[in-house]
């Protein structure tokens, strides 16, 4: 049988996929138990299109409008600095946000539920894990919940990696005094976190002239279209003063990522910690 999937790698393209309403995420299953791993995959706006994509947006949305980034910036810098683990700052920091007063079990849990909520498939323990963040991201209704644990999850290993990605070029001596902000944004084009998207093409269409069929899985390079050279001066060298900045590692077009600026800031405060200390054990 011919392979129907296909590679997406131009800035131009990956917009329109992004833009497209017949490319849909990848569902998904329904049914689940509530409260675990497969209930919070099929409760959040992430795994959905339609009307319970942007109900559950809009909550999403709601609770991170009422976060202060740069509270988030300063708060993590001054955790870090305390000695807290870096990559574990961005969570509990969010957490501490969004209400929840015991951090050591959110940030234990955290990670473990985070582990299958790409897939589906996480590591043992992620649907207790998941009844935990539940039992301190609520009470509420399940989608408000569902959208508080997304939060959190989705930001433990994106933000996670995104640090670790950011500190290597921080640290050059061409980039000190460099604003880290800007180092942190272009360290997301350069070296994105999650380097692909997913879309299923929900009915037939064409993309560049090629056509598409229903069901066909559509793989998005955002590596690739965040070094288009039609799009960027130098794509392949890592410039923190560039002008340009429409890359796409926060999405584009129907759904961007709601909390892409939180994020932004959350990794900054923490790379300004840990090259504060670094400066300081010098």
């Amino acid at each position: 049988m011919e392979n129907t999937d296909l590679l997406v790698t131009g800035h131009a393209d990956v917009t329109a996929v992004l833009s497209d309403a017949r490319f849909a995420v990848p569902p998904a299953p329904g049914g689940a138990r509530p409260h675990s791993l497969a209930w919070l995959r099929q409760t959040v706006c992430r795994f959905s299109e339609g009307a319970d994509h942007a109900r559950r947006r809009a909550i999403v949305v709601d609770e991170l409008d009422a976060i202060s980034p740069d509270h988030l910036r300063l708060r993590a810098r001054d955790r870090v600095l305390a000695g807290d683990g870096p990559e574990r700052v961005p969570v509990i920091v969010l957490g501490e946000a969004l209400g929840v007063t015991d951090l050591g079990t959110l940030g234990d849990a955290v990670p473990v539920a985070a582990s299958g909520y790409l897939t589906g498939e996480g590591r043992s323990g992620a649907d207790a894990a998941v009844a935990t963040l539940v039992r301190l991201l609520g009470p509420g209704p399940d989608e408000r919940v569902a959208g508080r644990v997304a939060v959190l999850v989705q930001a433990c290993e994106a933000t996670a990696a995104l640090v670790r990605a950011t500190l290597p070029y921080a640290r050059r001596p061409e980039f000190r005094g460099r604003p880290v902000d800007r180092v942190v944004a272009e360290t997301l084009r350069f070296d994105p976190p999650a380097p692909v998207l997913r879309r299923v093409a929900a009915e037939g269409a064409r993309l560049n002239g090629r056509a598409i069929p229903r069901g066909a899985v559509v793989t998005l390079d955002l590596r690739a279209a965040n070094r288009d050279p039609d799009v960027f001066d130098e794509p392949g060298r890592f410039d923190p003063d560039r002008r340009e900045r429409p890359h796409l590692t926060l999405g584009a077009g129907r759904r961007p990522c709601p909390g892409g600026g939180h994020a932004l800031h959350l990794a900054a405060g923490v790379v300004e910690a840990v090259l504060h200390g670094t400066e300081d054990g010098r």
